[in-house]
């Protein structure tokens, strides 16, 4: 789209309620104002633009780890000014009693870290930043 390209992630459109979408692993939640009936095709390209115009603040931060969904903060492994690997873990999230890690999307320096332990995050919450 405007010669760049997106990684986009999208599980299923329902065009009666909000669904999710990730575009470069980034998570939106989509709705459709007046639903019509379209092909597929052409829902989901409607989807990436309303997405790609209306980011929410906290999903234009550069670096930012994004908590991909509602839970608590069980554990978290790292500390400010800690390197970090591509895939190392960075904290637990514990979710509909399951713990989930959550993992480095880059390599880099920890920043800043926005949660503790048993602290509740919603999903599109900002958990920490890697430069």
């Amino acid at each position: 789209m405007h010669d760049k390209l997106y990684e986009i992630e999208l599980k299923k459109i329902d065009k009666n309620i909000p669904f999710s979408i990730k575009i470069n692993k980034l998570p939106f939640k989509i709705e459709f104002k007046t639903p019509e009936r379209k092909i597929i095709s052409q829902m989901a390209e409607q989807a990436v633009i309303v997405s790609a115009v209306r980011p929410s603040k906290k999903m234009a931060e550069e670096g930012a780890v994004i908590a991909p969904m509602a839970g608590k903060i069980v554990s978290v492994r790292v500390k400010e000014g800690d390197s970090v690997k591509l895939g190392d873990v960075l904290c637990i999230l514990e979710a509909m009693k399951m713990e989930n890690e959550i993992t480095a999307p880059k390599t880099g320096t920890v920043q800043s870290i926005t949660i503790s332990e048993g602290m509740g995050v919603s999903e599109g919450d900002i958990i920490l930043t890697i430069k």
